[in-house]
């Protein structure tokens, strides 16, 4: 009888078990993460981040987001800012997505109140000072984080600005000297740099001009025809800007609006305006638009494919870490994504078209391929060996783990295991660099010997020249 009691009670607690609903991150995925083999091709990867809610204004307690635009996250403060452009207002947030705050108007130093019309970008520094790209007055206004208004930049005023030049400020960036940077919507010439009181000091860091097959034929037929025919054909213009970030290292890292080659996408801006990010991999893809990008202190990208729906996370030298997203109507999957931030171990997306904010949590597979490149990155090459060993045993595919392990091992001078794994990641440029320091390293440990043969050969040659001499000399 106890059996048949006991038996009954495990039966009804395997019924629960089994109708009880599924936690978030058990559901299935509505994507498959990727990433790229040896030659090029996508590959399927370990999921990087989990899709964990999708969130709208109502939920917040703020009322229903209207074609927002911009998400940042001030971590300094802890606090995320959503620049709402629809409803004309900012929502300000905890870490935890509880309403701290809403402008839906700011107030004047001199009394009244400035409303906003269509803002578009939002900037906030350390000591909570934000800098607004309000498109609609054509103009960046700053305030504190009382609301009260600090300035109003208006359009700049300079000989150096053309005359046609047209002023929609829709992003804007703040380095830590005060000094402006905006991006103004249709200027192709760079980022708007101003002084910190709004004087313009030039463009900044200007894309270059993007020459595919179809516009180097149109060139040719430019320089054929006459000066006259040749003036009403299509302007080569520079790739526009499309959204800026601030780095930690005072680097911008500025994604492009389009382009029909798919070069250039991204590009990180010294403080001279020179592009330093070394090359990434294409994706593939000519009609991508790229809407945000957001760096953390370890300089992992992650940039937002609004075309597509796709998230790319790379490391600081543009190698591929996951790639995720999509279009569709599932949590995970987006219709109109606008802006991202990363916030410590999680990504958030804001979608214009649903109106909602995504959040993606960091999986155990992605903290491992985050753990090893920070340790690498901090200069502990042979701790980082451990977790890269761990990622290719979860995934024999993925090629950034061999190329992590062989510089890992290339730093700590083991360069025949540093050739091996990067033979195995198809990586030529890095082994070619293991080979030369094995080739030198063979020929410094056996230097002795080639001096000792070098010797033994002069003093053979000495021996029979001498032997030679005196069989002259002997007598017959």
């Amino acid at each position: 009888m106890k059996k048949n009691k006991k038996l009954f009670v495990s039966l009804l607690c395997g019924i629960a078990v089994l109708l009880s609903p599924l936690p978030a991150k058990a559901a299935e995925v509505p994507y498959q993460t990727y990433t790229y083999d040896k030659w090029g091709n996508t590959t399927p990867a370990p999921n990087g981040y989990l899709p964990t809610r999708s969130i709208g204004g109502a939920e917040l307690g703020c009322g229903d987001f209207k074609d927002a635009s911009d998400l940042f996250y001030c971590e300094a403060r802890g606090e995320l800012y959503i620049v709402d452009s629809g409803n004309a207002r900012i929502v300000i947030l905890d870490k935890e997505l509880k309403v701290l705050d809403e402008w839906t108007a700011l107030e004047l130093a001199g009394g009244g109140e400035y409303t906003f019309s269509n803002p578009q970008g939002i900037y906030v520094s350390e000591d909570g000072t934000a800098y607004i790209a309000e498109m609609g007055n054509q103009e960046v206004v700053v305030c504190g984080r009382d609301g009260r208004v600090l300035q109003v930049l208006g359009a700049p005023q300079s000989t150096l600005l053309p005359d046609n030049f047209n002023y929609q400020p829709h992003k804007v960036v703040v380095d830590k000297s005060g000094r402006i940077y905006v991006l103004s919507k249709g200027v192709y010439q760079g980022i708007v740099y101003l002084e910190p009181d709004g004087t313009f000091i030039k463009f900044f860091g200007a894309n270059n001009v993007e020459m595919t097959l179809q516009r180097r034929i149109r060139k040719i037929w430019k320089d054929i025809l006459s000066d006259k025919a040749a003036a009403t054909m299509q302007a080569f213009n520079p790739i526009e800007y499309g959204n800026l970030f601030m780095g930690g290292e005072g680097y911008i890292y500025a994604v492009a609006a389009g382009s029909e080659s798919g070069a250039a996408l991204i590009t990180r801006l010294n403080p001279l305006g020179i592009d330093t990010l070394p090359a990434m991999k294409e994706n593939g893809r000519n009609t991508s638009v790229y809407a945000d990008v957001a760096v953390d202190a370890n300089g992992i990208m992650t940039f937002l494919d609004t075309t597509y729906g796709n998230i790319y996370q790379v490391d600081e030298n543009g190698s591929l870490m996951f790639a995720f997203g999509g279009l569709g109507n599932q949590v995970g999957l987006f219709k109109k994504p606008v802006s991202l931030v990363a916030m410590e171990d999680r990504l958030y997306i804001m979608d214009a078209d649903k109106n909602t904010i995504t959040e993606f949590e960091l999986t155990q597979f992605g903290e491992m391929v985050q753990t090893a490149i920070n340790l690498y990155n901090d200069g502990l090459y042979e701790e980082s060996i451990e977790p890269w060993r761990e990622v290719t045993q979860r995934n024999s595919n993925y090629l950034l783990a061999y190329t992590g392990l062989g510089k890992a091992y290339y730093q700590l001078g083991r360069y025949e295991e540093a050739m091996y794994y990067y033979r195995l990641a198809n990586d030529r440029s890095n082994y070619s660099d293991a080979f030369k320091e094995a080739s030198l390293g063979r020929i410094r440990d056996s230097f002795h010997m080639i001096v000792l043969v070098i010797v033994l050969l002069i003093a053979a040659a000495v021996s029979f020249r001498i032997y030679k001499k005196r069989r002259k000399g002997a007598p017959a």
